[in-house]
């Protein structure tokens, strides 16, 4: 993908995304560069509905980011450290697995209040990972780490401190412990500030009601001139243009994909002029209401839209809408179901109840409806919930909708009483989803009883223990439980467990230098471990260190000026950040350029600089 250059306002803090290229095209008469989108709109955190919305929208879209296999998930970079991810406001930091692209999105919108639907028209307009296809596997793993075009500049590289999808949305820590706002926190800053905060214009920052000149980056549509006037009619345009400065192509092109996707509201009832058939708009897609839906949730057919052939076919077709979570109906067969997430579950009387719901209030639904609906596996009580057969001893935790068996050692480690036992019929606990065993508690450090392999549990997963890191963490032989084989073959597999924090440590193959922190590694230059005398406590092979985070580079000494070998900015080291020098600032100063060091480009590219969105 080609991406446009120049610009010449630049906002004083907010990194710039690069739109991408356009086949030259008419635009669009309604665009209104002054309005982009209605603040409603920009903060409505509840569209999609929740995670599986947003999946359903990228599966139809054929886009990459609906991949949930796990070594496509692991290129999302979310870090396995549940501090760090505390400390980025990450609404799910313990989570026991990687999440999809969906999920974070998702879970990113929710902590910021930025609409997903933004965040999607943002990463398409950016990186097209929507609707693009990529030529290789490399020019799609540096779209997604760059999913929101954020730190990256029209005429620069792309810097370092947002490696990857994850710290694209949520920020990142540098090593001195500096919060930086990755692109969804960003966003809402400017909008949530009084007044509206947008670009840099004629040297302070613009608001709402205030008219400025932006450039434009050409190519790809008509008649575009190279500047253009606008007027910030909201706070979500002002966000917007602070976030990215040009009208055409950049913000002409979130628009358009906004609008194309997302056109009529979620929750409009539309029906094919001439039609029969109801359908409804929910992010992008438009999706079949059956009858029995339509009054389980109580909607107006009556007031639904008349939509043209061109307008019902802009629309893809989506799943079934299906009814709100956790309705009972019963099939003609005598079948009972639970809805979940669009999806009918069968579910005992026992389990409706344990749930408290009713399989009396059940709505009765003929079997061609009931048919439109995949259906799941068999409810079981709900999560949390810990269950035995009358009969027989297993013993078994209910966890996302399946059941995980207690071992004598998990057991024993939760200290299960018998009174939070619930007995179910042998016969309808086999009918559940069985899902391996409960896992060991966090921290726990393990063996299976036919394998030397160390492990620790950490953030939900069995993580190969390496002797270093045993070492370094001061596990003892007494501290390894030895758990069976099935047992531990059953509970999910993550990369090589990490030291613990603020170690420091080097590979072996290469000798390069890093500081573990905030379950991070932070490389270290020879010349800042001259300069601090650091020096390793331990090695690790490259394959370990390569499994880790990678984090921002340890910066040298507060008062360090520092230059690159290639470029003439001069930084001071300030609080852990590089911050630029005028030359009007290094004169008032009386620095010395004998005092400056001069370091690699790529040295200076790896540390955090102080223009970039902090907290």
């Amino acid at each position: 993908m080609l991406k446009q250059k120049t610009i010449k306002i630049i906002s004083a803090v907010i990194l710039i995304g690069i739109p991408l290229f356009v086949a030259a095209q008419t635009a669009d008469p309604a665009f209104n560069p002054n309005n982009l989108i209605s603040d409603a709109a920009f903060s409505d955190t509840q569209t999609f509905g929740g995670a599986a919305g947003i999946q359903k929208f990228l599966e139809i879209k054929g886009s990459v980011l609906a991949n949930t296999d796990p070594s496509f998930l692991t290129g999302l970079k979310e870090p396995n450290a549940i501090l760090l991810k505390q400390a980025l406001d990450d609404p799910e930091p313990n989570l026991p697995y990687l999440r999809t692209a969906a999920e974070l999105i998702w879970d990113a919108s929710q902590s910021t209040g930025l609409n997903p639907q933004v965040i999607l028209a943002t990463m398409e307009k950016e990186e097209g990972l929507v609707d693009s296809q990529y030529k290789s596997p490399s020019a799609q793993q540096t779209a997604i780490d760059h999913a929101m075009g954020f730190n990256c500049g029209d005429s620069v590289a792309c810097w370092n401190l947002f490696p990857g999808f994850y710290y694209q949305l949520f920020g990142n820590l540098d090593s001195s412990g500096n919060r930086y706002l990755g692109a969804a926190k960003s966003l809402m800053k400017s909008f949530s500030t009084s007044g509206g905060r947008g670009p840099a214009y004629n040297g302070s920052v613009s608001k709402v009601g205030q008219t400025i000149s932006l450039d434009n980056t050409l190519g790809g549509y008509d008649n575009i001139s190279a500047q253009e006037n606008i007027t910030l009619a909201n706070n979500a345009t002002a966000a917007l243009y602070r976030y990215t400065p040009h009208v055409f192509n950049g913000n002409y092109n979130f628009w358009k994909f906004f609008q194309e996707w997302f056109k009529y509201p979620n929750g409009t009832l539309v029906a094919l002029a001439g039609g029969a058939e109801t359908y409804v708009i929910e992010d992008g897609s438009k999706q079949l209401v059956p009858d029995f839906v339509a009054q389980a949730r109580g909607l107006n057919i009556a007031g639904k839209v008349t939509l043209s052939p061109n307008e019902y076919a802009d629309y893809p077709t989506g799943t079934v809408y299906g009814p709100a979570d956790n309705t009972v109906i019963k099939t003609p067969d005598g079948q009972t179901y639970v809805f979940i997430g669009g999806i009918k579950h069968p579910a005992s009387n026992f389990v409706i109840s344990q749930r408290g719901l009713s399989s009396a209030s059940a709505l009765a639904v003929n079997s061609n409806d009931a048919g439109l609906f995949t259906s799941g596996t068999v409810l079981p009580p709900k999560d949390g919930t810990i269950i035995r057969g009358q009969t027989k001893p297993a013993v078994y935790l209910v966890q996302n909708g399946e059941i995980k068996m207690f071992s004598s050692y998990t057991f024993a480690q939760n200290n299960i009483k018998p009174k939070q036992i619930v007995l179910v019929p042998d016969a309808e606990i086999s009918t559940y989803a069985q899902n391996g065993f409960v896992p060991p508690k966090e921290g726990t450090a393990f063996k299976s009883s036919d394998s030397k392999i160390v492990y620790l549990m950490q953030d939900g997963l069995a993580r190969p223990l390496t002797l270093e890191i045993i070492n370094n963490r001061g596990v003892k032989q007494k501290d390894i439980a030895v758990l069976a084989k099935d047992e531990v073959g059953s509970l999910p597999l993550g990369f090589y467990a990490t030291p613990k924090e603020k170690s420091w440590f080097s590979v072996a193959e290469t000798g390069q230098l890093y500081l573990f922190k905030d379950g991070t590694k932070h490389p270290v230059s020879s010349f800042v471990a001259k300069q601090k005398g650091i020096s390793p406590d331990f090695k690790v092979p490259l394959q370990v260190a390569s499994a880790w985070i990678d984090g921002i580079a340890l910066p040298p000494r507060d008062g360090t000026l520092v230059k690159g070998d290639s470029e003439g900015t001069i930084y001071l080291v300030k609080n852990g950040q590089l911050v630029s020098l005028s030359a009007a600032d290094f004169a008032k100063a009386r620095y010395s350029f004998k005092k400056v060091v001069t370091l690699p480009q790529s040295e200076i590219a790896s540390y955090a600089k102080a223009n970039a969105v902090t907290q």
